[in-house]
């Protein structure tokens, strides 16, 4: 229970004031524990950071996860997408703290967070390429197109949606991603999503 105190404390410093603020006695203030209760949970700043970005990273992949539906061959991918895009955009606007972590590094971010974050965006680029399998095993004139590039640019494009929504949350709602992602979607490669 104290560690994830420790941990909660040192997610809220980071989220409010960037990685620099993060220190030990910084960390056991916010929690309201002695200092020593904290080095008793992690022996440093390091090992504590560590730490939580591994239970954030893991809470990220199984948000990502449990927000992708199983897709069988025959379903289509651009209602996958638009669920997953759906599901996701909910997490970040309900707990946008741990994806700002993620997705918008200040100039303090250790390398350990640097490393983590590019973890996390390997996995979500291989649902992007699964994703663009789907889409143009569905549609045979999209076969020309360059599957890496569209998987980054895929990334690229969900990256940014989740920045607008995390830094303006009222202007840059889940609902008005999801409808500019099933029009794109209807656009670019001629399938209708739900």
């Amino acid at each position: 229970m104290r560690r994830q105190q420790v941990l909660d404390a040192a997610l809220r410093l980071i989220a409010e004031h960037g990685y620099g603020a993060a220190t030990m006695e910084a960390i056991a203030r916010e929690a309201g524990l002695a200092k020593p209760v904290v080095y008793n949970a992690y022996r440093g700043r390091g090992p504590l950071l560590r730490a939580l970005l591994e239970r954030e990273e893991a809470r990220a992949f199984k948000t990502l996860a449990d927000a992708m539906p199983p897709h069988p061959a025959d379903s289509d991918p651009s209602a996958a997408l638009l669920v997953w895009l759906r599901s996701l955009a909910k997490a970040i606007a309900e707990n946008p703290s741990p994806w700002r972590l993620m997705l918008m590094p200040t100039g303090d971010t250790p390398g350990l967070v640097r490393e983590h974050v590019e973890s996390g965006r390997a996995y979500a680029l291989a649902q992007a390429q699964s994703l663009i399998e789907g889409l143009v095993g569905q549609r045979p004139s999209l076969a020309p197109i360059d599957r890496q590039l569209a998987a980054h640019s895929l990334l690229a494009m969900g990256e940014q949606a989740a920045r607008l929504m995390i830094d303006d949350p009222r202007e840059y709602t889940p609902e008005r991603v999801v409808a500019f992602a099933q029009v794109a979607l209807r656009e670019l490669s001629g399938v209708s999503g739900p």
